[in-house]
């Protein structure tokens, strides 16, 4: 027994060592991207950004991520309870959603669906549904995001409104395609037999594995009645989440037409804060300013709006996330047991 505790504390400490380092990394990578966009920007033209900053509007980024926040709780439990799967309590899904996009997004190297994963198992899923689950969460995101970024780019691309360039409208045609071949690969006659991996190799486990989670999407998305606060969850998410980014630039009188900031927003978030390892740090800040950029924003007031939405949008959320760290420990636990049993 006093063997046990003991490699029990050693896994603990070196866990915690491994996310410190990890952690590390993703802040000096926010921070090197930063500075390296700053020097571009030039400082004396960001002083002069800054001068005319509305910390008023501030308020407004906090209420846009208070509004994601209960948007990805709803699409959360609604996915999980897809096809008769288990009914996630709120209190438990409202955890998961914080330490998802809070201190595990920024220490994890699955990001913050790795805590999906481990609610969704411990509520007694297989191994297979829980990842199933999980990635039809992550395509969900995009049921919504995809189609808006798509008009608006057709919007821009045929009104020419301000001075967009056509690399950030023409790509988002492959979104037309891309959603033809998803409904096709999980097609009632065909997914359950694609979703089989078999006795195949890693990439047929993944390629399952994926149609899996096409199906649960479909599933979620083709039931409105009865799925329809995912939907609506997932809505409310984007929405608090680009209000979030639109508040940040207006703090600097950053302003741009709806369809460029959803077009700089979804290019800029190519893949999600959620699934992307340490939440995206200093990889985000890049491509974000840049798709900022590319619509017509200036390089200065552009970073300094991205800034702010990554203070609200990543690093303040790590501060309630450390508040649920001991009870997602617990999870984790759950979670091994449930690995070793399911």
């Amino acid at each position: 027994m006093i063997d046990t505790r003991r490699k029990r504390a050693r896994s603990e400490a070196a866990d915690i060592s491994f996310r410190v380092v990890f952690f590390t990394g993703a802040a000096a990578l926010a921070l090197a991207a930063a500075i390296g966009l700053a020097d571009m920007a030039g400082y004396d033209r960001l002083v002069h950004v800054l001068e005319r900053m509305n910390p008023p509007l501030l308020a407004a980024c906090f209420g846009g991520q208070v509004v994601a926040y209960l948007g990805y709780v709803l699409a959360v439990r609604d996915m999980a309870r897809v096809e008769e799967g288990p009914r996630l309590s709120l209190s438990l899904t409202t955890r998961t959603v914080v330490a998802g996009f809070g201190v595990f997004a920024a220490t994890h190297s699955a990001g913050g669906f790795a805590v999906d994963y481990w609610a969704l198992r411990r509520a007694g899923l297989r191994r297979e549904e829980a990842i199933a689950r999980v990635l039809g969460l992550g395509a969900l995101e995009y049921l919504v995001l995809a189609p808006a970024a798509l008009i608006s780019a057709l919007y821009l691309f045929f009104s020419d409104v301000g001075h967009v360039q056509q690399a950030m409208t023409l790509p988002w045609l492959a979104v037309v395609p891309g959603f033809a071949i998803a409904a096709w690969l999980s097609a009632p006659k065909r997914a359950g037999r694609l979703a089989d991996p078999g006795d195949g190799g890693a990439v047929r486990q993944w390629f399952a594995h994926a149609i899996a989670g096409f199906w649960k999407l479909r599933c979620l998305a083709t039931r409105p009645r009865e799925h329809g606060m995912g939907l609506a969850g997932v809505t409310l998410y984007w929405v608090g989440d680009i209000a979030t980014l639109w508040a940040a630039l207006e703090v600097f009188h950053a302003e741009l037409s709806l369809p460029a900031l959803i077009l700089a927003y979804a290019t800029g978030y190519v893949a999600t804060r959620r699934s992307l390892p340490a939440g995206g740090a200093g990889v985000v800040e890049v491509l974000m300013t840049f798709a900022l950029v590319w619509v017509g924003l200036g390089l200065a007031p552009a970073l300094l709006g991205v800034l702010v939405y990554r203070l609200f949008n990543f690093w303040l959320p790590i501060v309630p996330a450390l508040v649920v760290l001991p009870s997602l420990s617990r999870l984790r636990e759950e979670y091994r047991a449930a690995e070793r049993t399911l």
